[in-house]
């Protein structure tokens, strides 16, 4: 992020394209797409774009991940801005050479009398400029010392040749490097003296860029962040800088006295040798590798080595200069990332992923010489935990349970967390007797109960245990099987152990069966809508319609609810049913708006648990009521009463989001889960709707003042709380008048109409028998 100037959030999902410049290394692109398709680890360098625009080069060390198969699953790249040292590299420019030459002649005062040669091949100056005109005149003040020097000292000395390079002016008011040369002279006793000029600004110019040069690599050698170092063909130091000193903890002069594989870890000494004679053959004239060195306190630190010969005049190998970047963070963050990558981060145990890997492993071997056993385990009624004591604590428990987990293991097996309470043991070489004794001793870990603060909560589990059955049994195969008989445990009454046999193979695979069929069924128009009234028990007219599902089944007919709903929660399909159901119930709203005349009563509609619970139920909802241009008002939502004592605090705040929208709300079967009839002033409910149980219990005598007391109390209290009351499972006229005279205000019931594709909206007649 402070590379890039892009946070986390603007860059993650997008490819490492967004950072790369249209100038960047055409050939270094390639090579690094070769080595991604190879899965091959690459080092380049490439002219990258910041999130403002700038440009920075940036070398990017990319390493593939494998995992314990070998398959490679990902990549980790570390980038290094290297914009200051792609700089100075780029300053170097290339030497031009070759001067043009021209003869000077000068009489006894140093006038300049004749010129030979390219004069204006070298200078801006004519011959005009220059004949007549005294040679110091033309010269650059701090140079005529120089010149002087040299014509006096071959008159004086009578040297047979000297040189001496002084700045020419040009008729610009500019100056160039001209190499003054007094050849041999051969008639001594002519006045004039002879000069050869020829032109070596460029070579002055290459000079001063050498010199800078040099200064800027020594100030990159000694400044440079990462270790660097010149050796010589036997590996001896020559040279090295004070970031390399830090890095092995030892000072100049040591290091000078040392060969670079007297610093490497032992184990790392022979490959390093090799990578060595290889540059020395001539077989590589660079290369890189990662190796680790030795600090002088005995510490391991591992390092990137790149190493680059330097010829000598001979054109052999004469020196090796060695860039040594410590990599001991990335490595450590490296080996952090495949642990993550195969690790629970709460326990620090196996996840599943490097569960599979191993039990892969153990499959491929003898079954017979080396049983291989699954124990599934489920802790029960964990989120009782969370819910009392805060998910911080129950994140303890799971901890702990994981350290109590593990005393029950063999060396050689394997305790992962799939995620919530969910455990798995790969339990080698085990019979599945052993394994049936193991998930006893697991019982037996867990019973003891955790200690949480001031809090001891007892824990028990659903253990599900399987074992290959055939030859090509798979890794995730066998762990589905485990977890069939886990939850074939909790149906059976929790806390147990079930083996995986053919008979629970063959529920499961009819409940598969059954999932498959009623996923087909949401998509393929199997289902349908029927609407069954509820009607005003003091009129008889229709005040509301509850929509209820059916299933119409090729082979089985039209199927209730009761026989699917369930496998529906189960299997996570409540959700695409429900919103089906809703989606269906919004259509015949519409259809019914325009009806001339049509009444428009409420449609209610049952909502499970699981959809209650969802964190998205809400926000689905108004978006359907919108799609549609429904009013909230114009539906009911019945909530049973058993979800809302259940989950009594998350209820409630559901039930505000959804007042919110103006959906009706109701109690369904009221009277079943036991609850204080106070609970009702606890929520945003308008409706309370008794279960058909107390209807019916109104025509049998034994039980005829029971019920009318219940009733009469749920009336009354609803009353005062203002709410409605509907009573469910009106069946007959003596159950009708009973339930109108306790103060019910609305019926439902075979008696008041049976469900129908359409729903009854016409007056409801019924002979009371009154006379």
């Amino acid at each position: 992020t402070r590379m890039t100037g892009y946070e986390p959030s603007e860059i993650i999902g997008l490819t490492p394209r967004v950072l790369q410049s249209p100038k960047t290394d055409r050939a270094e692109l390639g090579r690094l797409r070769r080595a991604l398709e190879a899965w091959e680890p690459v080092e380049v360098e490439v002219l990258n774009v910041r999130k403002d625009g700038t440009e920075f080069y940036s070398q990017i060390s990319i390493t593939p991940v494998a995992d314990e198969r070998g398959w490679f699953t990902h990549w980790v790249s570390i980038q290094r801005d290297i914009t200051e040292r792609k700089t100075r590299e780029q300053a170097m420019q290339s030497l031009m050479a070759s001067s043009t030459v021209a003869l000077l002649t000068l009489d006894a005062d140093q006038a300049v009398v004749s010129v030979d040669g390219g004069l204006q091949a070298m200078s801006a100056l004519s011959f005009e400029d220059i004949v007549g005109r005294i040679l110091s005149s033309l010269v650059h003040p701090d140079d005529v010392g120089r010149l002087d020097r040299l014509l006096t000292s071959t008159w004086e000395d009578r040297l047979d040749e000297a040189s001496a390079e002084v700045r020419f002016g040009q008729r610009d008011g500019s100056w160039r490097w001209m190499q003054m040369t007094m050849p041999e002279r051969h008639d001594q006793s002519s006045p004039d003296t002879m000069l050869l000029m020829s032109d070596i600004s460029e070579r002055k110019h290459v000079q001063d860029q050498l010199k800078q040069a040099g200064d800027r690599f020594r100030s990159a050698f000694n400044d440079a962040p990462i270790g660097m170092a010149v050796t010589d063909t036997t590996g001896r130091f020559v040279q090295v800088n004070e970031a390399l000193t830090q890095l092995l903890g030892r000072d100049e002069a040591t290091l000078m006295g040392l060969r670079i594989d007297q610093v490497m870890h032992p184990d790392d000494v022979q490959s390093g040798r090799q990578q060595r004679q290889a540059l020395l053959d001539g077989t590589l004239t660079h290369h890189q590798f990662e190796t680790r060195l030795v600090h002088r306190d005995g510490s391991v630190v591992g390092v990137l080595h790149s190493s680059s010969v330097i010829p000598g005049p001979d054109g052999r190998v004469q020196y090796i200069v060695d860039h040594i970047e410590d990599i001991t963070s990335r490595q450590r963050f490296e080996a952090q990332l495949q642990h993550q990558a195969s690790h629970d981060p709460l326990t620090g145990l196996p996840n599943r992923a490097l569960l599979i890997r191993r039990l892969d492993r153990l499959l491929q071997g003898d079954p017979h010489a080396h049983p291989v056993a699954v124990l599934f385990l489920d802790l029960d009624r964990f989120k009782t935990v969370n819910d009392s004591l805060g998910h911080q604590s129950g994140d303890a428990v799971l901890v702990a349970c994981s350290r109590r987990l593990e005393t029950v293991l063999k060396p050689e097996d394997t305790l992962a967390r799939l995620g919530g309470d969910e455990f798995v043991i790969l339990s080698t070489d085990c019979t599945p007797e052993q394994a049936q004794e193991q998930a006893t001793a697991v019982e037996t870990a867990l019973r003891e109960p955790f200690a949480i603060g001031r809090n001891r909560m007892p824990l028990s589990a659903s253990i599900g245990i399987s074992a290959p059955a055939r030859a090509d049994t798979t890794a995730e195969g066998l762990l589905s099987d485990a977890d069939a008989a886990m939850y074939d445990a909790k149906e059976r009454g929790r806390s147990r152990i079930q083996v995986f046999d053919d008979d629970l193979g063959s529920r499961v695979n009819r409940r598969v069966q059954s999932e498959a069929e009623l996923r087909s069924a949401i998509l393929g128009g199997e289902l349908r809508v029927y609407y069954q009234p509820e009607v005003h028990l003091a009129d008889w007219s229709v005040h509301g319609l509850e929509a209820l599902v059916r299933w119409q089944h090729p082979t089985r007919g039209l199927l209730l609810p009761d026989t699917f709903i369930s496998l529906a929660e189960s299997t996570g399909l409540i959700d695409d049913l429900g919103d089906w159901v809703i989606d269906q119930v919004l259509q015949e709203i519409v259809r019914r708006r325009g009806t001339p005349d049509a009444p428009m009563p409420v449609t209610w509609i049952n909502v499970s648990m699981h959809q209650l619970q969802s964190p998205s139920f809400v926000p689905r909802l108004g978006r359907q009521l919108r799609d549609h241009g429904v009013a909230g008002s114009s539906i009911g939502l019945e909530v049973t009463e058993s979800v809302l004592m259940s989950e009594a605090d998350e209820a409630r705040v559901q039930l505000d989001r959804l007042k919110s929208l103006g959906v009706g709300l109701a109690i369904d079967d009221f009277g079943t889960g036991y609850s204080s009839l106070s609970y009702l002033a606890r929520f945003p409910v308008d409706i309370v709707k008794i279960d058909a149980g107390f209807t019916a219990r109104i025509d049998d005598p034994a039980t005829r003042r029971e019920s009318f007391a219940l009733i009469s109390a749920v009336v009354s209290l609803a009353q005062a709380l203002r709410l409605q009351v509907v009573a469910e499972g009106i069946e007959t006229v003596s159950q009708a008048q009973a339930l109108n005279g306790l103060g019910c205000d609305f019926g439902q019931g075979f008696l008041l109409g049976r469900p129908s594709p359409s729903g009854a909206l016409e007056p409801i007649e019924v002979d009371l028998g009154i006379t």
